[in-house]
């Protein structure tokens, strides 16, 4: 078994440099000589003691990666590109640092609550809280905590990384617009947080040129899959007649998608489809598909580095990271 003055050695600094590169007490250590560390360790496959690290008071170096829903689009969250990504560029980021990552299943609060403080993590970073969840896991635990796409009713009182939703909206509204489809409509799976936003901004955009977008173009099919197809059965006409619909995730534009290839609606030429997150298959699928690119990646590492900075006891004056979107033209919508 490798030995920390082994480590020291092939790194040429003292034992005691090592360790408190391993215990995060790196303040006076310089980036260099920290990421060179890192890579021996790495290299080396060396796992340190994980009872002596949270008996040295420098802290476990663990982050807890809260993921507060079990499904998406009625299948495993972690089934759902998004979440794979984004916890995966954590997972990766994290290790660049130092840190090790725990998956928390976070539907229940009392259960982030005893993960976390029984391996003592050094701070969260949590998915699927709205801002009632979070407070509630503040009163109960004293932890750095960073959130992903979070939505308060007023004013950012916490940290959240996300982006401009509105933005997103307004920009597939105006496209879709100026290609003639003046009733377009806009699938989501809920009318609040992320999906609200994006439709206000779908909505504004459809009303810049004098227009009138009623609630009723707003469509909110079901979370559970049979039910929403079988909600596509009935919604089938309207489909074609409005020639255009915005989805607000690229997995319902793709579900879409397949569903009128089964039943023999060509797409764009029939329906134009446009999705949103510029994942994976958005260039699998065929057609290609017409989408809004969020930067999955760059919010992976925006939270790790933010909640690093917390844990080293800076105080981050900006709450929310917005991160801009753009739409991708490709080859589902007909122009």
């Amino acid at each position: 078994m490798i030995r920390l003055q082994d480590i020291a050695d092939m790194a040429g600094v003292s034992r005691t440099t090592v360790s408190n590169v391993i215990n995060g007490n790196t303040k006076r250590v310089s980036q260099e000589t920290i990421d060179k560390i890192t890579r021996i360790l790495k290299e080396q496959n060396y796992v340190p003691h994980m009872g002596s690290v949270m008996l040295s008071g420098h802290g476990s170096r663990i982050i807890g990666v809260v993921l507060g829903f079990a499904t998406a689009h009625g299948m495993q969250s972690l089934q759902d590109s998004f979440v794979g990504e984004l916890i995966g560029t954590i997972q990766t980021e994290a290790e660049r640092k130092g840190y090790f990552v725990m998956l928390i299943g976070g539907e229940k609060i009392e259960d982030v609550v005893d993960m976390a403080s029984r391996w003592n993590v050094e701070g969260l970073i949590i998915l699927g809280y709205d801002e009632e969840r979070y407070r509630q896991l503040s009163r109960k635990l004293n932890k750095k905590m960073i959130l992903i796409d979070a939505y308060p009713e007023g004013e950012y009182t916490f940290q959240n990384v996300g982006v401009d939703d509105y933005s997103c909206g307004y920009q597939v509204g105006e496209y879709l617009y100026s290609c003639g489809y003046h009733r377009a409509l806009f699938i989501a799976e809920t009318d609040k947080d992320s999906d609200s936003r994006r439709w206000n901004g779908f909505k504004q955009a459809m009303e810049k040129q004098g227009g009138f977008c009623s609630k009723s173009r707003l469509i909110v099919v079901p979370g559970e899959k049979r039910q929403r197809l079988s909600r596509y059965e009935e919604l089938l006409p309207r489909f074609l007649e409005v020639k255009a619909l915005a989805f607000s995730s690229d997995y319902g534009a793709i579900e879409a998608m397949n569903y009128f290839f089964d039943h023999g609606i060509k797409v764009p030429d029939q329906i134009s489809i446009v999705g949103y997150d510029d994942n994976i298959y958005a260039e699998f699928v065929r057609p290609r598909l017409t989408t809004v690119h969020q930067d999955i990646h760059q919010k992976g590492v925006i939270s790790l580095r933010r909640l690093h900075r917390m844990i080293e006891g800076e105080t981050l004056k900006e709450m929310n990271i917005k991160s801009p979107v753009r739409l991708i033209k490709r080859e589902s919508v007909k122009e």
